[in-house]
């Protein structure tokens, strides 16, 4: 190790993973320095959520570059030495980890005539546009009975649950798969869990319950009143109820929302 403090460069493209924090196996303290493409790291919580994750990781020694484009990764002697960005600066780092997403494979979909856009294209059954033919995990771009479009999830959660539905649809059961969108994170003290689907442009609103400074709070993405998605942040045992806000299509009284002597589960009829 060159120094007493490792920079470990870690290159993002801006979307948000289940585990962020890059453990690295170095004797000695490091630091840790994050390009990302976007103008805000975890860019689906929005302009008013994630400086609450931009702020805590400057808190703890992380050069955040945000807006910044990764145009080499800088070797010597056969070993990554740090990064160069778009406008020319050079980063050392003693490490470069890269984070920047996948694209789903569908060459071989493609090829046998299926249709693909954005992944294999299936059904809320899971089925393929060939009726033989089901698809499940990262590369299924599936339609969302609730949701009422395709979408296509990069978690584990899909990998490990859309199997059971696609099998019960090839022995001619009726199934659908019909979970919300899920994901959690732990970060340094900070843990939350997300659920819902709000994408940037979906929604109107975004009501918090709780105190964005300390970091312990529960946010709600609107629009025409209705529940998109929530996020709980340092408070738990609430997902079930705000999925189930979400599920009702109900509209809700921001009052309501935000009044943190209210439980979750009052808030809606059923």
């Amino acid at each position: 190790m060159r120094s007493a403090t490792a920079w470990v460069a870690v290159v993002r493209s801006g979307v948000f993973q289940r585990r962020s924090l890059v453990q690295v196996p170095l004797r000695a303290r490091y630091r840790r320095l994050r390009a990302h493409p976007a103008h805000l790291p975890l860019r689906v919580l929005g302009p008013q959520i994630a400086p609450v994750f931009a702020d805590l990781h400057r808190e703890h020694d992380v050069d955040l570059r945000l807006g910044a484009r990764v145009t080499e990764i800088v070797g010597e002697n056969g070993k990554a030495a740090g990064i160069r960005l778009a406008d020319g600066t050079r980063i050392d780092a003693d490490a470069v980890v890269a984070g920047i997403g996948a694209t789903p494979n569908t060459q071989l979909a493609a090829e046998s005539g299926l249709q693909v856009n954005n992944g294999v294209v299936v059904d809320a059954s899971l089925r393929t546009s060939d009726p033989d033919i089901y698809a499940a995990g990262d590369v299924a771009n599936a339609l969302h009975p609730m949701l009422g479009k395709h979408i296509r999830v990069e978690h584990w959660a899909n990998a490990l649950h859309q199997p059971g539905t696609a099998a019960r649809s090839m022995l001619g059961k009726p199934a659908f798969y019909d979970r919300l969108p899920y994901f959690f994170t732990d970060q340094y003290d900070l843990g939350m869990e997300y659920t819902g689907y709000a994408e940037p442009g979906s929604y109107e609103d975004v009501v918090v319950r709780g105190d964005l400074a300390s970091r312990e709070f529960i946010a709600f993405w609107l629009a025409d009143g209705r529940v998109l998605a929530g996020m709980n942040v340092n408070i738990w045992d609430v997902n079930e109820a705000i999925q189930h806000m979400i599920r009702s299509g109900e509209q809700f009284d921001r009052g309501r929302l935000t009044d943190p002597d209210l439980p979750l589960e009052q808030l809606t009829a059923g």
